[in-house]
Order: structure tokens, then C-alpha cells, then sequence
């Protein structure tokens, strides 16, 4: 006390630099025109030390209401200062990484339709001021009017000012003030969606290149199955003609050779029907469609196979099997590969052990596993583990392609297309797809 009564400026407790702001407020203090509020400032203690005080000043007023002086307070506030600096530092470090995330960040209270906060994406993305710190919270509102204010949700969806693809999760959190508003975190996935269409698109020319290169290789096989319906048709037709020129016929002994006939063409008329079917080209479809159609169409042509290579085709069906739900012609695709398959690689087994089993079940888990089991001469190890990868064959003169598109077709069912040595020797190829129960 002893050592500042008395003393004039520079006070003993300023510090050795800022004279002149601390003089400047001392003039404003003495002519009475300091805030009442006080001001912030930065003094030296005994010891050296600076710290920061909050200075408020009141007029010294004496009984008869005439001012004396004037009286000053001064509070530490070293401590709330330094952590309001660490609070501002934290929330400059909370900010940056929010501006750094390559997603729309916003979180919104829906009642009063207003965001509360928005990180530089979101600001950028919907045209916001970056220099205002309120805005009408219109997009996320025209989002989240139907979802209940407690529900947490994600999807994607399609912009309809952009046409960009966002995948969004929305969910609700207590902000500061304790009441519940609407976090929300869009990323932009358009080019995530439009290289999976791309790719899907890629896909399906394979896939009908791939089909057009199986007929093409059963291309001598399907003309010897078509050769003998219309070698029947030709048979039963001039015969007709002969009993008709000769005049020793009738028309009841002519209707049985021509319902024949008949029989014939519409047998003829099935190869050509699936075949077109097989390899048009057209968009996936999905559908509900029976095991036994799926079946009945494949084992048309497999059969032409397998009875040219001695190999005796046998079913194991399970009975009242439930839909499937998948693109038919691709499910063809993938069982006629497999089937083809095996009975090339059976080519080397003895004609009587030369047994091809197509096997349908349902499993526990709501799915049908379809199971082809050959008696080939099996596969390796080191070549089980590349096989389904893409442009690897063991054939001298095979693309490396069709298994591959075999598990992408599967994948694309949302199934599993796997191999397992055969027990008895050879192979099991078996895949999955979604019953429609």
C-alpha cells in the first residue's frame, strides 16, 4: 500500500510496454468518459508477473453530493480469459475439421424451420451468406416434415436442383441449450452412382456378348437338335403327299401323320424360342418368377450337350419350391455356364461314370441353393482361389470371363456363388439366390 500511495503515472503496475494505451484510459477515466462496464487490461504484479484485470471505475462522492475522487476495482480474470481462449481455439479446431469434411454438415431446429449451424460445405452447397449466422432452414424442412422427430435416418436420395446423388444420415442430438433439433450429414455419392450404373451397363453387354458366344459355340449342336424335328416334319409331309397322289388314303389315316407333324414343328419352334429369348438383349428384371420355369428352360439346352458328350443328366428337385425373386434369363445364364462346365470337364472321364447332378433346394435361411455336381477332374487349391477372378481360364481358348460374370450376376441377386471339391470326385459349384416368401 505504502508503495503506491501517492505515486504518480507511469504506475508502478503497468507494464514496461503499452504506456500510452494505459494513459489514454486514464484520461478517459478522469473525465468521466469510461464505460461503467469497465474495460480489460493488462497489468504487472509485485512479482513480475502480467495477468489480465477487468478495471471499473465509480465516482468518490461525499456527503454533501459533491465528487472527492474516484474509486476503482480491479478483478482477476487471467483464468476465465485464458479459458475463453481455449474455448475459441477449440471451437476454431472444431470448425476447421467440419469445413474439412468432404460432406454438408447442418444441424437445424424444425419447429422454428431455422439452422442452427452449417459447416463450409453445407454454406457452399445450398448458396448461404457465409457472413450471416442464421438461416430458413427450407432444404432439410422439405426433407424431414413426414419423418417423426425422434426417428434417426439414412438414405440416398437425388437433388432436385443439381440432379446430384447425396447419401444422407439424419438423426436427432440436445444441442447447448438442452432443447432436441436435427443433425444432418449429406455426402455427395454421384460419382459413386454413376460408376455403379456405368458398371452395370458394362455388365450387361458382357452378359449378352457372353450369351451370343455360347449359342455360337453350340451353334452345331443346336443345328443337329433342329435338324431332327424338321427332318420328321419333311418325313411325315411327303408322305402325306404320296398317300394322297396314290389316292389309297383318308382323311382319319391323315390326321394322326399330320398331328405328328404338328408335334414336331412346335418342338422345333420351343429351340428357336429360347434361343431368341436367351440372347435378346434387354434390361435387368427382377421379378417373381417360377424355380420351375428357370429350370425347364436351361435343362433345353444343356441336355443338347450332354447327350453329345455321353453325360447322363441327372434332377434332384425339390418339391413345391417356392419363387424365386430374379432376372430369369440371367438365372439361365449362370445355370447353363455351370452346367456347360461340367461337362467339359468330364470330357476325360470314363463313359460310365460321365454323371451330371442338378440339384434345387430350399435352406433355412429363406434362400434357394442351386448345387451343379460333376465327376470331372476337379480343381486345385492354387487354381480355386483365382477362379472366379476376371480373363483367368484353364481353357486353351477360353475368355476368362464367364465365371466371373456368373458371381456378378449372383452378387447382383443379392446371392453367393461358390466351388467345393466333390467327395466322390469332381466338382460342386453352388449358388444362392432370394426366395420371394
Amino acid at each position: 500500500e505504502s508503495e503506491l500511495i501517492g505515486t504518480l503515472p507511469p504506475y508502478p503496475y503497468w507494464p514496461d510496454r503499452g504506456y500510452e494505451a494505459h494513459q489514454h484510459n486514464l484520461e478517459l477515466t478522469l473525465q468521466g468518459k469510461i464505460d461503467r462496464r469497465g474495460f480489460e487490461l493488462m497489468l504487472r504484479r509485485k512479482d513480475g508477473q502480467l495477468i489480465s484485470v477487468l478495471f471499473q471505475v465509480s465516482p468518490l462522492v461525499d456527503n454533501h453530493g459533491q465528487q472527492t475522487g474516484w474509486m476503482a476495482a480491479m478483478t482477476d480474470i487471467t483464468e476465465r480469459q485464458r479459458s475463453n481462449e481455449q474455448l475459441a481455439a477449440s471451437h476454431e479446431r472444431f470448425v476447421a475439421v467440419l469445413d474439412g469434411l468432404d460432406a454438408a454438415v447442418s444441424v437445424s431446429d424444425l419447429d422454428q424451420n431455422e439452422v442452427l449451424f452449417a459447416n463450409g460445405h453445407y454454406r457452399q452447397r445450398y448458396g448461404l451468406d457465409p457472413s450471416q449466422s442464421r438461416f430458413c432452414d427450407s432444404v432439410q424442412y422439405a426433407r424431414r416434415r413426414n419423418l417423426p422427430s425422434d426417428a434417426s435416418v439414412e438414405l440416398d436420395l437425388q437433388e432436385r436442383h443439381d440432379q446430384h446423388w447425396l447419401h444422407l444420415r439424419d438423426r436427432p442430438i440436445k444441442w447447448v441449450d438442452g432443447r432436441t433439433v436435427r443433425m444432418e450429414i449429406a455426402t455427395d455419392i454421384t460419382d459413386k452412382v454413376q460408376g455403379e450404373e456405368m458398371y452395370r451397363q458394362q455388365l450387361d453387354k458382357l452378359q449378352t456378348t457372353s450369351r451370343l458366344i455360347t449359342m455360337g459355340e453350340m451353334a452345331s449342336s443346336l443345328a443337329h437338335e433342329l435338324n431332327q424335328p424338321l427332318a420328321a416334319i419333311s418325313n411325315y409331309c411327303n408322305g402325306c403327299v404320296a398317300r394322297i397322289e396314290a389316292g389309297t388314303t383318308t382323311p382319319q389315316e391323315l390326321l394322326g401323320v399330320m398331328q405328328k407333324a404338328s408335334t414336331q414343328a412346335e418342338r422345333a419352334g420351343t429351340i428357336i424360342r429360347r434361343i431368341r429369348e436367351f440372347v435378346k438383349k434387354s434390361e435387368p428384371d427382377r421379378t417373381t418368377c417360377p424355380v420351375s420355369d428357370i429350370i425347364d428352360a436351361t435343362i433345353g439346352f444343356a441336355d443338347i450337350d450332354a447327350r453329345k458328350n455321353g453325360v447322363q443328366l441327372q434332377l434332384d428337385i425339390a418339391a413345391d419350391l417356392p419363387p424365386v425373386v430374379a432376372d430369369r434369363i440371367m438365372i439361365e445364364q449362370v445355370l447353363l455356364n455351370l452346367l456347360r462346365n461340367a461337362i467339359e470337364a468330364m470330357h476325360a472321364t470314363p463313359m460310365a461314370q460321365r454323371q451330371l447332378l442338378l440339384q434345387v433346394r430350399s435352406t433355412v435361411k429363406g434362400q434357394l441353393q442351386v448345387s451343379v455336381i460333376d465327376r470331372g477332374h476337379g480343381i486345385t487349391p492354387q487354381v480355386q482361389e483365382k477362379l472366379f477372378a476376371p480373363f483367368f481360364t484353364t481353357k486353351p481358348h477360353g475368355m476368362g470371363m464367364g465365371l466371373n460374370i456368373c458371381r456378378s450376376i449372383i452378387e447382383f441377386h443379392h446371392g453367393q456363388l461358390w466351388v467345393e471339391p466333390n467327395p466322390e470326385g469332381g466338382s460342386v459349384f453352388r449358388f444362392t439366390l432370394p426366395l420371394a416368401n
